[in-house]
């Protein structure tokens, strides 16, 4: 009985071809933009937790509040100095501090001139920070050791012809405002932004260049003992208190774990994915309006139909369950190619992305529970969108259906 059902409904979809496309389009649009959002969402957010992973969770990032110098940033002339450095390093559960300065520079080569992120970096212990955490890993040359003078280590991107209309090598000479520095390496591709787009070089070389001589952009803090991470904060930023000279509650600075950097992204960026599925969502609702629509339609349409079936004994359950199983197929068909639709798109970008911050670096996650779920998710859209019309249909009198 089901099969002949099913068949009736196949064979009414396809006698209607455009009407019943044009219906499942709603459905394929609505359900192609939540399988990309929230594949392209879970990528972006195990990308990112990768990323912080790779910093490691016994490290700690000091910096002023504010970005000094920048637009808008009422931060000011507020900056670490050499001092903030020697009162974290003297702190109780500090193990290691990594002193970094970080700037836009005037960047030339091969007759083009760029403005760049640079960031000086010591080349003693404390580099092992940094090094630790794979991000200057080098695809061709070498990275930055002790001794080193007027030698940088670039990122893929700055490298690629795009950039300077020519490919930089290893060996290659920048100049950056104005001194000449030698490339001594070249990242690996797939580097987060921040690294993939920065040029590397000592941080003794980047205090000249910018005539920065005792000016710091950040510290990265290794501490001993991670179960102490939280005491640790608290030391550090009472003894930054007593070097600044500024009271509890009015820090002009802050300290934050790798741990608080993630939960901060995560909660942000769920409200954000969690509003853009919902706005996805609206067009399932019009979807479901159309597929109501156009099975009241079919009914206004086969009134005589219906009425000659009751008269050779169908019940009004037979009728409900036909359009019932012709309303959730138009919903399963448009979830299965919405999927599809929407598993492409989410593809396309991850290539998109990886052929810009390099291949590997972003993926998306595309797990069965979403495809299963969203197509399911469609046929059931279907069938409630189709229950209504569905009810009307089956309470049609015989007499009235065929005199219709």
């Amino acid at each position: 009985m089901i099969k002949d059902f099913l068949k009736l409904a196949i064979e009414n979809i396809t006698h209607r071809k455009l009407r019943s496309w044009l219906t499942i389009l709603g459905i394929v649009i609505g359900i192609a933009a939540v399988v990309a959002l929230v594949s392209l969402g879970q990528g972006l957010q195990y990308t990112v937790d990768q990323q912080f992973k790779k910093i490691g969770s016994d490290l700690l990032v000091v910096q002023v509040k504010g970005v000094a110098g920048a637009p808008g940033s009422d931060s000011g002339n507020n900056i670490l100095t050499i001092k903030d450095f020697d009162a974290v390093k003297r702190t109780i559960g500090v193990k290691q501090v990594m002193e970094r300065l970080s700037k836009t520079g005037k960047v030339e080569f091969n007759k083009k001139t760029k403005f760049l992120m640079v960031q000086g970096l010591p080349t003693d212990d404390s580099l092992n920070i940094i090094l630790e955490t794979g991000q200057l890993d080098v695809d061709s040359g070498r990275t930055l050791k002790n001794g080193d003078k007027n030698r940088i280590v670039i990122g893929p991107n700055i490298a690629k012809q795009t950039t300077f209309g020519r490919e930089i090598k290893v060996n290659d000479k920048l100049t950056i405002n104005g001194q000449d520095f030698t490339v001594i390496g070249i990242l690996k591709a797939g580097s987060n932004p921040g690294v993939a787009n920065a040029i590397f070089m000592p941080l003794d070389d980047a205090r000249i260049v910018f005539q920065a001589p005792d000016e710091i952009s950040m510290l990265s803090v290794k501490i001993d003992d991670v179960r102490d991470i939280d005491q640790t904060v608290l030391n550090i930023e009472k003894n930054l208190r007593r070097e600044r000279n500024v009271k509890e509650g009015k820090e002009d600075f802050t300290v934050q774990s790798t741990k608080q950097y993630i939960e901060s992204f995560l909660t942000v960026f769920n409200v954000i994915t969690t509003l853009l599925v919902g706005l996805a969502s609206i067009s399932l609702i019009v979807g479901a309006i159309g597929i109501a629509n156009t099975m009241y339609t079919a009914v206004l349409e086969r009134t005589r139909e219906i009425g000659i079936m009751k008269s050779i004994g169908a019940k009004n359950s037979d009728i409900l369950t036909i359009f019932l199983i012709e309303s959730s197929l138009i919903g399963l068909l448009g979830g299965i190619i919405g999927m599809l639709l929407g598993a492409g798109i989410a593809k396309i970008a991850e290539i998109a992305i990886g052929q810009f911050l390099g291949p590997g670096f972003f993926q998306v996650f595309l797990p069965w529970w979403l495809l299963a779920g969203t197509a399911a998710f469609a046929l059931i859209v279907g069938a409630i969108s189709g229950i209504l019309p569905a009810k009307q249909a089956a309470d049609l009198s015989p007499v009235e259906a065929l005199r219709g």
